[in-house]
């Protein structure tokens, strides 16, 4: 149920019941997340309230989680783009039909869609979906289909004795059919005779698991850091430390002159979620972008990149919230709630414990993977309100009693979840990816650079990079690699210098007065940062260098290079330098703002993402 819809019948009833005022006054006595917690769970009205939708949500849990017609279905819709070459429709509807598919109706749906990988020369995803097809049951009259085109795809990636091995299994399977397919028994033989007595010695990949590695293998990395790993502080270089300052707080600050382009910072998420209109296109672990997800063993609301991936989470976390995904979304709690419930279910209970009993203790090192990092983030708590607090705690025991199979909630986890609500909203940090137009029917396409769009895919917990301050003029950016970013600068630093990230409010595109006001009601702070000091112009006031037409050339350049899908502009890497350059020479000799340095800067930020994950999903 809408979390929304239910807080304000909890607030009706609590008014019908009369003494709102001293419930609140009691209320606002309790000091810690724990105690409100209790508050809430003693609240008859909460608990009446909770109930029908609790129930309603266990009987969603135990309706039939796979459906064999409804992925028939699908993969008849698919079948019919197939036939008109229309691929990429064809494997979203495959991709449906996965996801619902068990037994013999998953095994034609991964067969169905492996064709069309074949077709689009992806010999290893094409491979991958065969061999789960195989795995799967898929019918042995058919199975001749699916050894031949194993066959092909070992061929085209160079494994000659897989390959061999692939179409004699398809050659025994067609003679012991009989004449019906003595044509293509022939043409078989064919290929067979064709190969010859050509074998090679080549790593076997002889499982979906390994053809699933060579796939990942071939997935665009987070760059490297650039100096070595800071020992007390593991996702940065020594180029960076962390320090504690009176009137900026915790922050990371430069211990050495930091060129742009650098890379100081890689870190994997703590926790993240995948936003609910990707989960047919991207990975629910790993929030890498995949053409043909792999389902859940048990429910079918969510798609994996792998079954790597598949398994990790169900060890994680998705063996407690698998049956729950889409009752969750549901709530509307938003991306930082779904968050909250992810982290603490990765987390668990005792390790919830030990971060509670030792919430005093400021560890030496720094570990993104401690959940005691995420534990210690700031909530701004006294700054709350009553009324805020209050609907966080009502929203918290909600939550937890969903993860719940009694609906009781467990009152550590809800706390857990509470301080999560709290932190956050000033703390989490949304995963980008660049959203590359589909291909027509033809394998190359051509689209202009300045159609691809940063798209929102999912939220991430990054204790480290939440330790980074705002600035309307950032010197670093955020650079996603699925659900691990790697911060970029962008701006030289100087030694003794703090990181500046920004917070979704630049000096270019709003007004002063709109970035104070929207910082201050989400941040609790006030921006004093030099574009707020001096209050500098959009860029549309800005003006422009009529001394510097190479800046112009290059971005001119850039912006009508075209990218050809899979391989992207090679001229891009060449131009990325010239960027560099051109921002260089502007920040010793130019009064800043200035609109050519505005495009310089975007431009490179946007070749970072360019070089980052690609999610061709979506048209532009």
């Amino acid at each position: 149920m809408d979390f929304d819809n239910l807080f304000t019948q909890i607030c009706h009833d609590l008014e019908e019941a009369g003494g709102v005022s001293e419930m609140s006054a009691r209320f606002s006595t309790c000091t810690s997340d724990a105690q409100r917690i209790s508050f809430i769970m003693a609240t008859t009205a909460v608990g009446k309230r909770l109930q029908e939708p609790l129930e309603l949500a266990k009987q969603e849990m135990c309706s039939p989680p796979k459906c064999q017609s409804l992925s028939a279905s699908h993969r008849a819709e698919g079948n019919n783009h197939y036939q008109k070459k229309l691929n990429w429709k064809a494997i979203s509807s495959y991709n449906r039909s996965v996801m619902v598919g068990e037994g013999e109706s998953l095994a034609l749906a991964y067969a169905n869609r492996s064709a069309v990988f074949h077709d689009m020369s992806d010999w290893l995803h094409s491979l991958r979906d065969i061999q789960l097809a195989l795995d799967q049951g898929y019918p042995k009259h058919l199975e001749h289909k699916l050894r031949e085109r194993q066959g092909n795809c070992w061929q085209e990636l160079g494994h000659v004795t897989q390959a061999f091995k692939s179409f004699n299994l398809a050659k025994e399977l067609l003679a012991s059919a009989g004449q019906q397919h003595k044509d293509k028994l022939i043409s078989i033989t064919s290929k067979i005779r064709k190969l010859g007595d050509v074998m090679e010695v080549t790593e076997c990949m002889s499982n979906a698991t390994s053809i699933e590695q060579e796939i990942i293998k071939k997935r665009r990395l987070a760059p490297e850091l650039n100096r070595d790993r800071n020992i007390l502080l593991p996702a940065a270089s020594t180029s960076i430390e962390l320090t504690d300052s009176v009137d900026r707080g915790r922050c990371l600050v430069a211990t050495e002159d930091i060129h742009i382009g650098t890379t100081v910072i890689v870190e994997k998420a703590f926790a993240s979620i995948l936003l609910t209109e990707f989960k047919e296109s991207h990975c629910h672990h790993c929030l890498h972008w995949t053409p043909g997800p792999v389902p859940c063993h048990r429910c079918s609301q969510v798609g994996f990149c792998s079954t790597v991936c598949r398994d990790e989470a169900w060890a994680a976390y998705h063996r407690s919230e698998c049956g729950l995904t889409d009752v969750f979304r549901r709530t509307r709690v938003g991306n930082n709630g779904l968050l909250a419930v992810r982290t603490v279910l990765k987390t668990g209970r005792q390790k919830i414990l030990m971060a509670e009993q030792q919430q005093e203790c400021i560890d030496k090192v720094y570990d993104s993977s401690d959940y005691g990092t995420i534990h210690r983030l700031v909530g701004n708590t006294s700054r709350r309100s009553v009324a805020d607090l209050f609907r966080r705690a009502v929203m918290a025991v909600y939550l937890t009693s969903l993860m719940q199979p009694d609906n009781d909630p467990d009152q550590v986890l809800a706390a857990a979840v509470l301080r999560l609500l709290q932190s956050y909203p000033c703390n989490a940090h949304e995963i980008g990816h660049l959203a590359v137009p589909l291909p027509g029917t033809s394998r190359r396409a051509h689209h202009p650079l300045q159609q691809f769009r940063l798209c929102e895919i999912g939220s991430a917990a990054m204790p480290v990079l939440s330790l980074i301050n705002h600035s309307c003029d950032p010197n670093v950016v955020r650079v996603c690699y699925g659900d691990v970013i790697a911060i970029k600068v962008i701006r030289r630093i100087a030694r003794g210098e703090e990181l500046l990230d920004n917070y979704g409010y630049h000096y270019a595109l709003h007004e002063r007065s709109e970035r104070q006001a929207s910082l201050s009601k989400q941040y609790y702070f006030r921006c004093d940062c030099r574009p707020c000091q001096k209050d500098w112009p959009l860029y549309a006031d800005s003006p422009r260098l009529a001394n510097r037409p190479d800046l112009s050339r290059v971005v001119d350049r850039y912006v009508k290079l075209a990218w050809c899908d899979p391989d992207g502009p090679p001229e891009a890497s060449e131009i990325a330098p010239l960027f560099v350059e051109c921002l260089d020479a502007m920040e010793t000799s130019v009064q800043l703002p200035v609109q050519d340095y505005s495009n310089a800067q975007e431009g490179l930020k946007h070749y970072f993402a360019l070089s980052a994950t690609l999610s061709r999903h979506l048209v532009v």
